[in-house]
Order: C-alpha cells, then sequence, then structure tokens
C-alpha cells in the first residue's frame, strides 16, 4: 500500500512540474509576437533543458522544427534537428542522432550558415566516435579544425584536436594523435583554458601508458597537479592521484603507488560516488598484492565487493570475488578461496546471460527499425505489392527469432554440463596444487628445523664446553703461580666467548626477522664512519693473524637502511673474511656509488670458494671452517641475504680458488629515497 501512495504521489509530481514548464514555455510564446523570435526562444530553451528535462525539451524542438519549416528558417529548423540529435545521442539512439545531424547540415547549408554546419559536424563524428566509425569521423573533425582554426575559436580548437588525437587513438595510430593532443595543450597553455589543458594532459598520459612508457604518463599526470592548483577540482584531482598511483604500480614503485592511491581514495569517499571509490580499493588491492600485503589486500578487495553489490554493478562484484580467490588462494585458505570462485563463476554466467540477452534485444530493436523504415517505403510503392512485403518482413522476423531461440537453447544446455565439469576439474587442480604446496613447505621447515638444532646443540654447545675447559685451566694455572701463562688462555677464552656472541646475535636475528618482529627503521647513514667503525672493532682479531684491513671509500656516501641490519651485515662479512684468510693476508673494505645506489665489498684475499659451493652458499645447510679451523655454520650469510634484501638491495659473491673471495652488496642511496619522498608528498 505504502509503495502504491509513494508512485501515486511520484506520478502526480512529475505530472505536474511538466506541466509547469509547459506553462512557463507557452506563456512566453504567447509573449512573443515575431515568430522568428518564438523560433529562437525554443532552441535556447531546448538547448539549456535537454540535459535534465529531455521528454520536454523533444517535444518542443519538434514544435520548434515544424514551426521553422512552415517559415522557411532553415538556421532555425537546423538548430531544432541537432537539439533532438542531442536527446536521441544521450538515449543512445544512434541511427536517429546521425539521421538528425545530417538533415541540420542540409537545413545549414540552405542558407550557408557555417557556424550551424561545423556545429553539426562536430555533434555527427562524436557519433561516428562511439558507434566506431572511425574514417566518418575523423573526416568530419578535420573539417571542423579547418573552420574553427579560421575563426581563431581556441576553445573549440583545443576541444576538436583532443577529438581528433581521441579518434586516431581508437585507430592505434599514437604518433598522429599525439600530435594533436599536444597541439590541444599549447592552445589551452596560450589562452589559460585549464579544463581544456587538463583533459589534454590526462589523453596523452594514457597515449604513454599504452606504449609502456609509464614514466612519461607519470609527468603528465603530475603536470595536472599544477593545473588543478590554479583551478581546484576535487573529483579531477582525486582521478589524477588515482592515475599516478597506477603508473607507480606498473612502474613497480608499490608504497609511491598505495600513497597515492589512499588520497585518491580518500577524496572519492568525500565526493560520495562509490564508483570511484571502487576503482581506487582496486588500486589500492592489487599494489598490496603484488608486494605481499595478503591481509590489505583481502581487505581491499573484501570492500570493493561490498560496494559493488550496494550499486548492483555485477562486472564489479565479478573482479573482486576472482581477486579474492587468488588472495585467499595464496593464503591457503582452500574453502573460503572456492566459495568466491564460486561467487565469480556465477557472475561470469550472469554476465553472459546478459550479454545474449542484450543482443537478441538488439536483434529485435534493429529489426523493429528496419520495419518502421520499410512500412514507410512500402508506402510510397504499389498497394498490389504491400501485402507481399510484409509478410516476408514477418518471415525474416520469425526465422530471426527462431534462429535467436536455437542460439539461446543450445547455449544453456552446453552450458550447463560445460560449467559442472569445469568446476568439479578446478576444484581438483586446486586441492592438488593446495597439497604440493603445502608438502614443499612443510619439507623446508623440516629442514630448518633440523638444521637449527645442529647448530643450537654442536655450534653454541661446542664454545661453550671450550669456555668451561678454559676456566677451569684458568683456576688452575692461578692456583700454581703461572700467571705467564694466562695471556694465552685469555685470549682463546675470548676468541670462544666472541664466537658464542655472534652465534647468539645471528640465531635472534634470525629468528626475529622470520617471525616478522625484527623492527625495520632506515635512516640515512654516513657510509666511511659505519665501515671505519667496524673495522676498528675488528682490528685487534686481524692483528692476532697478521691481517691488514684496508677501507677504501671517498667522504660523501649516505645511504638510506636500518643501521643495525647493516652493521649486523658487514660484521658478518668481515668476520667471514678474518676467518678465511692466512696470516700475511689482506682484506679491503670498500663502497662505491652507482646511478641510484650504493655498492660496499669486503675483498680478501683468502683461500677462495668453488664454483659448487657458490651455487649454495645463501642456504642454511651451508658450514665450512677457516685458515684456522674456524668453525662456520652459513646462518651468517643467510641472515645477510634477509637483511640486505629487505633493504631493497642485493647481495653476490664473486671468487677464485687460491686468489680470495670478494662479497658485494647495494643498499639505495639517501639521495634517491629523499627525491622519492619529496615526489609522493607533492
Amino acid at each position: 500500500m505504502q509503495k502504491l501512495l509513494l508512485f501515486t504521489f511520484l506520478l502526480v509530481f512529475t505530472i505536474q512540474s511538466f506541466g509547469q514548464n509547459n506553462s512557463f514555455v507557452d506563456r512566453q510564446l504567447d509573449s512573443i509576437q515575431d515568430v522568428h523570435e518564438q523560433i529562437k526562444f525554443l532552441n535556447d530553451w531546448t538547448g539549456k533543458n535537454y540535459r535534465k528535462s529531455p521528454n520536454e525539451a523533444l517535444f518542443y524542438a519538434k514544435k520548434c522544427l515544424k514551426l521553422s519549416i512552415h517559415n522557411n528558417n532553415h538556421s532555425g529548423a537546423g538548430d531544432a534537428l541537432t537539439r533532438i540529435g542531442l536527446i536521441a545521442t544521450r538515449q543512445s539512439s544512434y541511427n536517429e542522432a546521425l539521421n538528425n545531424y545530417s538533415q541540420a547540415l542540409e537545413k545549414y547549408n540552405l542558407t550557408n550558415d557555417t557556424i550551424g554546419i561545423n556545429k553539426a559536424l562536430f555533434n555527427r563524428a562524436r557519433v561516428y566516435s562511439k558507434t566506431g566509425t572511425l574514417n566518418l569521423a575523423l573526416k568530419d573533425f578535420l573539417n571542423c579544425s579547418v573552420f574553427f582554426e579560421k575563426q581563431r575559436d581556441a576553445k573549440a580548437l583545443s576541444l576538436v584536436y583532443n577529438s581528433i588525437g581521441l579518434v586516431y587513438k581508437n585507430l592505434k595510430k599514437y604518433k598522429n594523435a599525439l600530435q594533436y593532443y599536444e597541439k590541444s595543450a599549447k592552445i589551452s597553455i596560450e589562452n589559460n583554458l585549464n579544463s581544456s589543458l587538463y583533459l589534454t594532459n590526462t589523453n596523452i598520459a594514457n597515449i604513454y601508458s599504452i606504449q609502456n612508457k609509464f614514466q612519461e604518463a607519470l609527468s603528465y599526470h603530475k603536470k595536472n597537479l599544477d593545473v588543478l592548483k590554479a583551478k581546484p577540482n576535487k573529483y579531477r584531482l582525486a582521478q589524477t592521484y588515482h592515475n599516478i598511483g597506477a603508473c607507480f604500480l606498473e612502474m613497480k614503485q608499490y608504497a609511491m603507488a598505495i600513497d597515492y592511491q589512499k588520497q585518491s581514495l580518500q577524496l572519492k569517499e568525500e565526493i560520495g560516488n562509490k564508483n570511484l571509490i571502487i576503482t581506487s580499493l582496486n588500486g589500492l588491492s592489487q599494489a598490496n598484492y603484488v608486494m605481499g600485503n595478503l591481509d590489505d589486500a583481502l581487505n581491499f578487495s573484501k570492500r570493493a565487493y561490498e560496494l559493488g553489490k550496494e550499486i548492483g554493478h555485477i562486472d564489479y562484484q565479478k573482479n573482486s570475488a576472482s581477486r579474492i580467490f587468488h588472495i585467499l588462494t595464496h593464503q591457503h585458505q582452500a574453502d573460503s578461496a572456492l566459495r568466491y570462485w564460486e561467487i565469480y563463476d556465477q557472475l561470469k554466467d550472469s554476465l553472459i546471460n546478459k550479454e545474449s540477452l542484450k543482443q537478441v534485444t538488439e536483434i529485435q530493436a534493429k529489426y523493429e527499425a528496419e520495419k518502421k523504415e520499410a512500412q514507410i517505403a512500402l508506402l510510397k510503392k504499389d498497394n498490389n505489392n504491400k501485402a507481399m512485403q510484409r509478410n516476408g518482413l514477418v518471415v525474416i522476423l520469425i526465422l530471426i527469432a527462431g534462429y535467436a531461440g536455437f542460439i539461446v537453447y543450445s547455449y544453456y544446455s552446453n552450458k550447463k554440463l560445460t560449467r559442472l565439469l569445469s568446476l568439479q576439474k578446478s576444484r581438483i587442480e586446486w586441492s592438488k596444487e593446495l597439497l604440493d604446496c603445502r608438502n614443499k613447505e612443510l619439507k623446508v621447515s623440516n629442514q630448518t628445523k633440523n638444521k637449527l638444532f645442529q647448530i643450537i646443540s654442536h655450534d653454541l654447545r661446542s664454545p661453550l664446553a671450550s669456555v668451561s675447559g678454559i676456566s677451569h685451566l684458568i683456576q688452575i694455572l692461578l692456583k700454581q703461580g703461572r700467571y705467564h701463562e694466562l695471556d694465552e688462555t685469555s685470549q682463546d677464552l675470548n676468541e670462544c666467548v666472541t664466537r658464542v656472541l655472534n652465534l647468539t646475535d645471528n640465531l635472534l636475528s634470525w629468528s626475529l626477522n622470520q617471525s616478522g618482529k625484527l623492527p625495520f627503521t632506515p635512516v640515512v647513514i654516513p657510509v666511511n664512519n659505519l665501515l671505519s667503525g667496524i673495522l676498528k672493532i675488528y682490528k685487534a682479531g686481524a692483528q692476532q693473524k697478521n691481517i691488514l684491513l684496508e677501507l677504501s671509500t671517498s667522504q660523501n656516501l649516505f645511504v638510506y637502511a636500518d643501521r643495525p641490519m647493516l652493521e649486523t651485515v658487514v660484521r658478518n662479512l668481515l668476520n667471514n673474511a678474518l676467518k678465511f684468510t692466512p696470516e700475511g693476508g689482506l682484506i679491503v673494505l670498500g663502497a662505491e656509488m652507482k646511478e641510484d645506489h650504493t655498492e660496499i665489498w669486503i675483498e680478501d684475499n683468502g683461500v677462495g670458494i668453488s664454483d659448487e659451493a657458490i651455487s649454495h652458499i645463501f642456504e642454511l645447510d651451508t658450514t665450512s671452517s677457516g685458515t684456522r679451523g674456524e668453525k662456520g655454520n652459513g646462518l651468517g650469510l643467510i641472515l645477510c641475504k634477509d637483511f640486505i634484501e629487505r633493504n631493497h638491495g642485493k647481495i653476490w659473491v664473486e671468487s677464485r680458488e687460491g686468489h680470495g673471495t670478494t662479497f658485494r652488496f647495494t643498499v639505495p642511496n639517501a639521495e634517491k629515497i629523499y627525491i622519492e619522498e619529496s615526489i609522493s608528498h607533492q
């Protein structure tokens, strides 16, 4: 009952509003005596109201057309036909729109109304673009550009150049498209047309994105930030942030992508447009997914899915369900993943069915249009042929309907069986893949567990046992007064304690890093101070083996990294160099700035490493002994690799047996991070 009352109220309100508009227009017409002024008033009114009141505008445009034809006002008739074409375009009735624009051109040509001719050409070209008739669209747009160039109409010319560029883009002639976009940009800058310049910059960026030139595309999106400072627009700013984030995502600068997508999302939430919000949520989900932030990616995709349900957009729901399925797959949540796969499959079927019904509807609509045209033609022919032609049209309709019905029936019959088989196959393949992944993880976990037990039981126990023995020996030497032997014994004790401390530090750091509890706080670090400080710590140990330590670096190298992690890496690598360098050897610590990173190396002339050992050197089960029998367990190098990768660098080794070894790793320059941070806060 309530719904009926609401419908009645809306119907009465609509009729009343239309009546009020009619009353206003009719009163104005009654007050105008000259018929040509009446035509001008009707064209002005319909031109202003065809968007918000299309039905009333269509009524008065047709009335204006009759009045113009009756009074031989050809320009007025052309304007009326243009208004009718605009309404048909907004209603996606493209054939009707093209017909009205072509008739408008005929009317304008009768009075040589060049402004009207080019307006009709421009509107007809837009419809040609929408229907994919690109060559005809290009022809009309180029004719318009010649006229507006002569008129020096900067605003219209900028719009036409943009439209020509869009046609060339759709024709995949990107070089031509860029030429016209650049013409539009030049005119916009010269005439301070900010809105046109924003559109042009966006179009140029889209061309570069298509060509995978994301750095160039990024520069044009950033130009739009300057345009929006002159003429603020929250919607365009949100879209610009989204486009910048998309470029950074393609450039694999995921942190920057997330930052800009979040700014875009915040503005879109303020605007309240749920379609725009969904695009930002999808962008954030993709960026977090590739970074491995699966929980964040899942939350963003679920929000996008729920918003898609709220607005009833099946395609958004389908895409979100697909992404959620892949995220849950990586999180090994098989049951939840399969549930979203079924949702995705159902939504995909719904879209296919919708498309099939749309095609059938289009066939029927096309047939109805052809039928009307045929009826008009039949009226001009002899009455004896009417019955035969009408029967032919009926037969065609029956054949089309029968063929469409056969297609739909065949589709549903095959689709049902195919869907069941596909779903069953997907479940089996997914279960097998999940089991394989779990088996691999269990195997790696068991190997790691066994190695850690070995390290704790052997590598940690051995030096502790030595400490215990040395402490007893010290007591005996003190009781016997053999003080001259205490110096050597204390050195042995110091080496054992150092080994225990190094091992426990590595174990603690490795376990915290594996559990994700090790803090990561990058700062700007002077490389020379870092390396020279560590050299001082190991100077005494090097002197015991008569090894010379050298530092080779400039004074002005600064990197951006977590200092404790970087110190741990250098200490472990220097410790290894001391261990495997014989007495009288040389160890060099060096650093050199590259394009966007600094390369640090530890070079020795020790025993070297075989090619076989190098291929497994960053694996946990790699062990070796030093020149004095020092024991190694491989944990330090694993820790080095994890810490360097966490600081966005890479580590590798160069070695020849008997000639020495060089470990090299990279760390981002502080200058590069500063530039990226500056860009992200513009």
